[in-house]
């Protein structure tokens, strides 16, 4: 007797679910036979399951994946988009819960708990170590998980982001940086300082000459003890010499790109994001985006990006910081290691597996690794060019040896790799810093963890506007006042913390540079007052005396600076700054003048993050050209 048609179609169906979920795809359409080969091949390497193989390789989208698991595991799926869960059964106290187990629940049926997860079985070993009733786990996407944990949680989640270190640690946070009694003794300091102004005009001009060149020198040896311990050839180690780890051996790692106003440079980004030399299904690569910006949003989804990306909105709150979106992201990680790029980034392709190298041979403490900076528009004009220079001295000479000396340093805003659970407990970014890798770096000692330096560089789009230059340089250095301040509100915890030689590195590396851009441009009337003064009195002597010591500690100065710049460029292969370097001063009083506005905005908007616009540079269009080539090419290889 002949089967039924419906018969027959039960029976056809039962027989393709009994099947693996890879030929299952194949029958279903949804991927060909060459892709179930090669995510077999690779998953052989990876470890992974082929599902998370498939999706990090753009081979299937996640939601049509995780739709095909449940009917091929006989579990029933939820669309958490079209079928909300029950917001009665949400609760605030269980969103940890739900974070760790990527579950929410969903409905009563019957009576039942039913949670909806992406991994129904690991959800479940989570879930039974909490919940006493019986429940079930039925089977969504990830995306879902994604979008309906931030509908239902932005504002606790929002809230986290922002108050989260404050709560843990309120004298680390900047969220207040002077208390009512605090603003009292420095309001009276200032009074003292006025009248001591008036009263003694000289003496206090010595004291301020004294100050300032105790900053530039004690900077000058720092310089110049970085310069002692320079590599010895004018070439970076080849990054050949990294092995290729097998996959196995990876770490999931995450990726955060925080992004305002950014659709300019997107493609580019991405396009350097996918050249990656990293297991594309062991990579959880998240945009950044806040929620109103609908420009940048629009150009991420317009990409068409692989499974292995995610846009993560973050809900509009002040202070609207980088920090904050950082802190917001942090909540969705799954990597074991985190890294954050900036928008404008383009990492050398080996330098997350360097930097897991790094992790893995060192020991639990040494908890972030950082990345050098370069530019790739270093020599595009006078600014640049000078921005190189600084960049170069910073990252391939001082944070080395810093690095070498176990001693603290502020970390470079981007590229810097974290034990994802070491960030987590130090209380992640403080949300009311502006400049939040400088407080980090610091902080990260103070808890007693270690950071240390890579070599494979990141590519930045260096800052080749004046205003816009002004923007983001005083953006940094109010940071910079800031974490000043923050650590100096209780000196003797944070020499307690930092212990004598991290305190004297502090004052130096912070202190020294806040005072000496504030200062610079007053050395000059202060050298030239010496002069006159001596030629018109008869204290000539001393005066000549006071102008030679100003001229000294200038030339010192600018001197170590120069120097270090010139063998940091050398060691980048950096040609032709010699002259540029030798208009430093010029560069500096820029800087001088960035730390006045910003000394302004520390007091009537310490929170406020200046935005620094990126794809200015004469280089940009072309970038975007490569990376949409690319994108046209990556295309039609999957067709």
């Amino acid at each position: 007797m002949s089967d039924t048609p419906g018969f027959a179609d039960a029976r056809t169906a039962l027989s393709l679910t009994s099947l693996p979920i890879g030929h299952y795809l194949v029958a279903a359409g949804l991927i060909s036979n060459t892709d179930l080969n090669e995510g077999l091949a690779r998953q052989k390497h990876s470890g992974l399951r082929l599902g998370e193989e498939l999706i990090g390789h753009g081979k299937i989208r996640p939601v049509d994946f995780y739709r095909a698991l449940a009917t091929q595991t006989g579990l029933p799926f939820v669309n958490l988009i079209s079928d909300i869960p029950d917001e009665s059964l949400l609760t605030v106290a269980q969103l940890d819960l739900y974070l760790e187990a990527r579950a929410l629940p969903w409905r009563r049926v019957k009576g039942t708990l039913v949670f909806a997860s992406t991994d129904p079985r690991a959800a479940r070993a989570v879930l039974e170590t909490c919940l006493s009733e019986p429940f079930l786990v039925y089977q969504t996407s990830s995306f879902d998980i994604l979008w309906t944990t931030q509908k239902f949680f932005a504002e606790e989640l929002s809230a986290h982001a922002r108050d989260r270190l404050h709560t843990m640690n309120p004298t680390a946070s900047a969220k207040v940086l002077l208390g009512d009694t605090a603003r009292l003794v420095c309001i009276a300091l200032l009074c003292c300082l006025v009248l001591a102004i008036i009263v003694l005009p000289t003496a206090m001009l010595l004291l301020a000459n004294f100050v300032a060149a105790l900053a530039f020198l004690s900077l000058a040896a720092l310089r110049l003890t970085a310069l002692r311990g320079a590599r010895r050839t004018v070439t970076p180690p080849p990054l050949t010499t990294l092995t290729t780890a097998p996959g196995t051996a990876l770490p999931r790692y995450s990726v955060l790109v925080p992004m305002l106003r950014e659709a300019e440079v997107l493609p580019i980004l991405v396009n350097a994001l996918k050249r990656l030399d990293y297991p594309p299904a062991k990579l959880d690569i998240k945009l950044v985006l806040e929620a109103d910006d609908k420009e940048t949003i629009d150009a991420a989804r317009s990409l068409t990006l692989p499974g292995n990306f995610e846009i993560i909105r973050v809900p509009g709150s002040e202070p609207m910081t980088k920090p904050k979106a950082c802190n917001y992201a942090l909540h969705f990680v799954r990597g074991d290691y985190v890294v954050v790029f900036d928008a404008e980034d383009m990492p050398h392709p080996q330098q997350l597996r360097e930097a897991a190298r790094a992790f893995e041979q060192g020991d639990a403490m040494l908890a972030c690794v950082q990345a050098p900076l370069t530019y790739y528009n270093w020599g595009e004009n006078w600014l640049t060019k000078h921005f190189a220079i600084e960049y170069a001295a910073i990252f391939d000479l001082l944070l080395p040896m810093l690095s070498r000396l176990n001693l603290p340093f502020p970390l470079g805003g981007t590229s810097t790799h974290f034990r994802t659970d070491a960030l987590r407990a130090v209380g992640a970014w403080d949300a009311y810093n502006v400049t939040e890798d400088a407080d980090l770096g610091f902080r990260l000692y103070e808890a007693g963890y270690r950071t240390a330096t890579i070599i494979a560089p990141t590519l930045e789009e260096a800052n080749c506007h004046l205003p816009n230059w002004v923007r983001q340089r005083s953006r940094w250095l109010k940071g910079w006042m800031q974490t000043y301040l923050v650590r100096m509100r209780h000196p003797i915890l944070t020499w307690r913390q930092l212990g004598p030689r991290g305190f004297v590195i502090f004052q130096i590396v912070i202190g020294a540079f806040i005072l000496s851009a504030l200062l610079h441009p007053l050395f000059y009337p202060m050298m030239t007052y010496a002069l006159v003064l001596g030629l018109q009195q008869a204290t000539s002597f001393q005066s000549g005396l006071l102008a030679l010591f100003n001229l000294t500690v200038l030339v010192l100065g600018f001197s170590a600076a120069i120097l270090s710049g010139l063998v940091g460029a050398m060691l980048r292969r950096l040609d032709g700054l010699s002259l540029h370097a030798l208009s430093m001063p010029a560069y500096w009083l820029l800087i001088s003048f960035a730390s006045y506005k910003a000394l302004f905005q520390l007091i009537t908007r310490p929170h406020y993050w200046e935005k620094t616009v990126h794809g200015l540079s004469v280089f940009t269009p072309s970038l975007t050209a490569q990376a949409r080539t690319a994108r046209v090419a990556t295309d039609r290889h999957k067709a």
